[in-house]
C-alpha cells in the first residue's frame, strides 16, 4: 500500500474512533436521505423493450411504428354473470363513463370499444357494394324478367295463345335470394350478431381499452388501470346481479400483475435476506451487537445504488429488481471481513485504537482486490449493448462501491459506539470477553479442513478433479447452444393459472381472434408500398427452409368492396335496379312484399366507400396516430407454432422485419415478436462478450494482487473449478442461460475469486502459513459466502421463473466457489510447497 495513502486511510479511521458519535450521525443522515429518495421516486419498469440496445435495428423499427402507431397496449375488462341482459347493462354503463374518460384523459385512454354495433349499421348501409359484380347483374336481369312476368310482358311475347294454368309468383321480385348473397358477404367482417363482445351464450361479455401510453409496464399503465377499477367499483357490478364477476386481461393487466407481483416479492425476500443474514452474523461472531456494527455500510450501498437508479434512469427494469438483496448479501462481506480481524487482534490483546487501526491496514488489501473483482464483474456487464445488462452492472457497481467507501469510516466509529453501549448496559446483554485467539478466532470445522488439507492435500485435490471430469462431461454438448429459447419457461407461473392470466383466458373465449384482425401488426412507410412489402414478405416466408409460417396478410383492402372505379360500376347496376322498381310497379306489390323490397332496394345516396368511411372499430386498426390509413397490415400466422419458442421468433423476425424491395428501399417493419428475437440475438452475443471480459480482467487482478505465480495459479485453480461446476451443474440439471440468469457468470468469475483471494492474502500475511490463515480467516469467508448466497437465494421467492433460475444459478457458483477456495486451493498451496513459517498463533 502506497504510504501516504496509507496514512490517510489511518487518519481516516483515528478520527471516526475519536468522534464516533459524529460519523454515525453523518452517515444516518446519509442514509435516511438516500432511502427516502429512493422510496419515493422508486419506480418499476418491466418493459421488455428497456432491456435491449437502442442503436438494434429491430429495437429501432419497432420505436419508429410506436411513434407512429403508439403502443396498441390493451386492458380488457371481462363482465361474467348467467343474465345476458344485466352484462349487457354492466357494459353499456362502463362503456359510458370510459368514453368521458378518454374525452377529459387522453393521455390515459386512446379508445374505447365496447361492442359491434357501429359495424352492424355500416355494412348494414353498404351491404349491396359488397355484392360481387356478377351478382348485381344477375339480380338486375332477373328483377328486370320477374317485371315483364308480372307485367304479363313476356306471356304475349313467348305464348300469343296461351292456355290458362296457374302460375307460381316469385317472392320479392326474385331479390330475396341475392338479398341474403349480399349480406352474407358482409357477415364475415362482424363476428358479434349481439353487438356485444360476447360469448354466444352472452354468459361472458368484454370491453376493450386501448391505452393512450406508448408503453408497456409503465406508470401510465397503473394509472389506467387504478382508474378503471375505481369506475368499476362505482357502478357496483353486485348491485346489478350478485353472481356478477368482474375481471382485467390484456396487456396492461397482465404487466400491472407481474410488476406487482415483482416489488412484492423483492420487498419480501430482501426483508428475508436481512433476517436471515442477520441470524447468521449473530451465530457466527456469538454477538446479537455484531449485526448493528455491519449493517449500515451495507444499508447504505443499497440506499445508494436503488438512489442511483431512480435519479439516473428514472426507474429499475426487470433484472434491478433483487438488486436490494444481492447488494445486501455480497456487500455485507466487506464489513465482516473487517470486524472478524478486528475481534482477532483484540483476543491478541490489542487495544482497541490499535486493534481499529490494524484490522483495517490487514485487511485492506484482501478487501480492495475483493472489491476491485466485484466492480469486474458488475462492470463487465456495461461492455454489452443489452441495457438489462448494463443497468445490472452499473447500478450494482455503484452500490458495491458505496458499501466499501462506507465502511472504513463507519465501522470503526461502530465498534466505538458498540464498546461504549456495551459498558453501559447489564452484563448478561454484553458480548462475552475475547480471552484468546485460540478459542474466538478458531473453529473446530475450519480446524477440521486446516488438518485434511495440509496432511493429505492430494486426496483433496483428487477430488476436486473427479468433480471437475464430472462437471466437464456435458459441456461440450451443452455449451455448443446454452441459450432458453422457450420464453413460457421463464415468466411467471402465477399469471398463468390465476388472476390477469386467468381473466385473459376468458377473454380469449370472448374474441377467440374475432375482430381484433388477429395477427402481427406491421407498417409499410405508405399505402401505395403495401402491396409491394405484403408481397416481399410472402416471398421471404417461402424461402424459409424450416417450412412456411404465414397464413395470410390482412391489409385494409381486404375490408373494402373493391377499388372506387370498380364500386362506381356496381353503382351503375344498383341504379339500374332502382330505376325498375317504378311507382307502378311497387304497386302491384301486396303490402308485405311492398315492405321487403323497400327494404331490399339500394338507396339513391349510394356511393363509393374508402378506408377513411369504415367504422371505427375496423379503421383504428388501420390507422395512424396522424390519422392516415392504409399503412397498416397485419401479418396472420400459422395456427400451430408457438409464439414462446425463441426459434420460431428468430424465423419470424428474419421473414418480416425491415424489409428489403426492390431498388434497394429498406421497410422498417417490426413486431412484438422483433423484441423477443432481439433478445435471443443479444443473449448469443452479449453474454460470452461479457463472460470473456469479466475473466480476463479477473485474471489480470489476481496476478498483479497475487504478486506471484504461485499465488495467481492457486486463486484461479479454484476460480476454474469454482465456474466448471457451475455450469456442469447447469448442463446435469439441464437449465438453459437466459437474459437473466446469465448474470450470475461474470458475477461469478469476480465474486469467485475474492474468496481464495482472501485466504491466500492471509497466508502471505502470515508467512506462509496456510493451515493458520485458513483456520483465522476461513470462517469470516464461509460467512461472506453465506451472506452472498441468502442474497441470491431471496430470488427464489419470485413469481418468475427467469428471475429464480437466476438464484440456482448465482448460489450454485457462489458455493462452488467458496468450497473451491476453502478445500481446493489450500491443497494446491500445500501440495506445491507454498512457503510455510514455522510461526504458530
Amino acid at each position: 500500500m502506497n504510504r501516504h495513502f496509507k496514512a490517510a486511510v489511518v487518519r481516516v479511521v483515528d478520527e471516526s474512533g475519536r468522534r464516533p458519535f459524529v460519523v454515525l450521525a453523518l452517515a444516518l443522515a446519509v442514509l435516511a436521505g438516500l432511502w427516502s429518495y429512493a422510496y419515493t421516486h422508486f419506480q418499476l419498469n418491466a418493459d421488455l423493450l428497456e432491456l435491449l440496445p437502442r442503436d438494434s435495428p429491430g429495437v429501432q423499427a419497432f420505436e419508429h411504428q410506436l411513434g407512429r402507431v403508439g403502443g396498441g397496449f390493451s386492458l380488457v375488462v371481462v363482465v361474467e354473470s348467467p343474465d345476458r341482459a344485466k352484462n349487457e347493462k354492466m357494459i353499456d354503463a362502463l362503456d359510458d363513463r370510459l368514453e368521458k374518460l378518454a374525452k377529459s384523459r387522453p393521455d390515459l385512454v386512446s379508445y374505447v370499444e365496447a361492442g359491434t354495433k357501429d359495424v352492424h349499421a355500416f355494412f348494414d348501409a353498404h351491404k349491396w357494394l359488397y355484392a360481387d359484380q356478377s351478382d348485381l347483374e344477375k339480380a338486375d336481369e332477373r328483377l328486370d324478367h320477374e317485371i315483364a312476368v308480372r307485367s304479363g310482358l313476356v306471356e304475349s311475347f313467348d305464348d300469343p295463345d296461351p292456355a290458362p294454368a296457374p302460375k307460381t309468383k316469385t317472392k320479392d321480385l326474385g331479390l330475396d335470394e341475392y338479398e341474403a348473397r349480399w349480406k352474407g358477404k358482409t357477415e364475415k367482417f362482424d363476428d358479434f350478431p349481439s353487438g356485444y363482445f360476447s360469448t354466444p351464450d352472452g354468459g361472458m361479455m368484454a370491453l376493450r381499452i386501448v391505452a393512450g401510453s406508448r408503453g408497456l409496464g409503465d406508470a401510465a399503465g397503473d394509472s389506467l388501470l387504478a382508474r378503471v377499477r375505481g369506475i368499476v367499483d362505482e357502478i357496483d357490478p353486485k348491485a346489478i346481479d350478485s353472481r356478477m364477476q368482474v375481471g382485467y386481461a390484456g396487456d396492461i393487466a397482465n404487466a400491472v400483475e407481474e410488476k406487482d407481483s415483482l416489488v412484492s416479492d423483492a420487498a419480501w425476500a430482501t426483508g428475508g435476506a436481512f433476517l436471515c443474514i442477520f441470524l447468521g452474523v449473530v451465530i457466527f461472531f456469538r454477538s446479537p451487537w455484531a449485526p448493528l456494527v455491519l449493517a449500515l455500510p451495507a444499508l447504505i450501498g443499497v440506499g445508494a445504488a436503488y438512489t442511483f437508479a431512480m435519479a439516473h434512469y428514472g426507474y429499475v427494469n426487470t433484472t434491478g429488481a433483487f438488486l436490494g438483496a444481492i447488494i445486501l448479501g455480497n456487500g455485507i462481506n466487506y464489513p465482516i471481513v473487517l470486524l472478524h480481524r478486528y475481534r482477532e487482534f483484540r483476543a491478541r490483546g490489542m487495544t482497541p485504537e490499535i486493534a481499529r487501526r490494524e484490522a483495517v491496514l490487514n485487511a485492506f488489501r484482501a478487501e480492495l482486490v475483493g472489491a476491485s473483482v466485484a466492480a469486474i464483474a458488475y462492470g463487465s456487464l456495461v461492455v454489452t449493448s443489452f441495457r438489462g445488462f448494463v443497468q445490472f452492472g452499473v447500478i450494482g457497481f455503484v452500490g458495491m462501491l458505496l458499501v466499501w467507501v462506507s465502511m472504513i469510516p463507519c465501522v470503526p466509529a461502530l465498534l466505538v459506539v458498540d464498546e461504549w453501549v456495551q459498558a453501559r448496559v447489564p452484563s448478561w446483554l454484553r458480548d462475552r470477553p475475547i480471552a484468546n485467539p485460540q478459542r474466538d478466532a478458531r473453529g473446530p470445522i475450519m480446524g477440521g479442513i486446516a488438518w485434511i488439507t495440509e496432511r493429505a492435500p492430494l486426496m483433496v485435490l483428487a477430488l476436486g478433479v473427479l468433480a471437475a471430469i464430472w462437471a466437464v462431461r456435458p459441456l461440450h454438448a451443452y455449451l455448443q447452444d446454452p441459450w432458453e429459447y422457450d420464453f413460457s419457461a421463464i415468466g411467471s407461473r402465477h399469471a398463468q393459472v390465476s388472476g390477469a392470466g386467468a381473466w385473459s383466458t376468458k377473454a380469449d373465449r370472448v374474441f377467440g381472434g374475432k375482430t381484433n384482425i388477429a395477427g402481427a401488426m406491421m407498417l409499410a412507410d405508405t399505402p401505395e408500398q403495401v402491396p409491394e412489402v405484403k408481397q416481399a414478405i410472402l416471398d421471404n416466408d417461402a424461402r424459409d427452409k424450416d417450412g412456411r409460417l404465414i397464413n395470410d396478410i390482412v391489409t385494409v383492402d381486404d375490408f373494402l368492396p373493391g377499388t372506387v372505379a370498380e364500386q362506381q360500376k356496381k353503382i351503375e347496376v344498383l341504379e339500374r335496379i332502382r330505376s325498375r322498381l317504378t311507382p307502378a310497379v311497387m304497386a302491384k306489390l301486396d303490402p308485405d312484399e311492398k315492405k321487403r323490397v323497400d327494404a331490399i332496394e339500394p338507396p339513391p345516396d349510394l356511393a363509393p366507400i374508402t378506408a377513411k368511411d369504415l367504422p371505427p372499430l375496423l379503421r383504428r386498426r388501420f390507422e395512424e396516430i396522424n390519422g392516415r390509413v392504409g399503412t397498416v397490415f397485419y401479418v396472420k400466422f400459422r395456427n400451430d407454432i408457438s409464439f414462446s419458442d425463441g426459434h420460431i421468433l428468430l424465423r419470424i423476425a428474419r421473414t418480416t422485419d425491415n424489409v428489403h424491395l426492390r431498388g434497394g428501399t429498406v421497410v422498417q417493419t417490426a413486431s412484438r415478436s422483433t423484441i423477443f428475437a432481439e433478445i435471443v440475438r443479444s443473449m448469443e452475443h452479449d453474454g460470452p462478450l461479457a463472460t470473456y471480459v469479466s475473466l480476463c480482467a479477473v485474471v489480470v487482478v489476481v496476478i498483479i494482487a497475487t504478486g506471484s505465480l504461485r499465488g495467481a495459479a492457486a486463486v484461479l485453480l479454484a476460480l476454474a473449478l469454482g465456474v466448471v461446476v457451475t455450469l456442469g451443474s447447469a448442463a446435469h440439471d439441464g437449465m438453459k442461460l437466459n437474459f437473466f440468469n446469465f448474470i450470475a457468470l461474470p458475477i461469478t468469475f469476480g465474486i469467485g475469486s475474492e474468496y481464495p483471494f482472501n485466504v491466500f492474502d492471509r497466508s502471505r500475511l502470515l508467512r506462509g502459513d496456510v493451515s493458520s490463515a485458513l483456520r483465522l480467516s476461513g470462517g469470516a469467508v464461509a460467512l461472506c459466502s453465506y451472506t452472498t448466497t441468502i442474497g441470491y437465494a431471496s430470488m427464489l421467492v419470485s413469481d418468475q421463473r427467469a428471475l429464480q433460475s437466476f438464484g440456482r444459478l448465482a448460489m450454485t457458483g457462489e458455493i462452488a466457489c467458496a468450497t473451491a477456495a476453502l478445500l481446493v486451493m489450500p491443497a494446491f498451496l500445500h501440495a506445491i510447497r507454498w512457503p510455510r513459517s514455522s510461526r504458530k498463533l
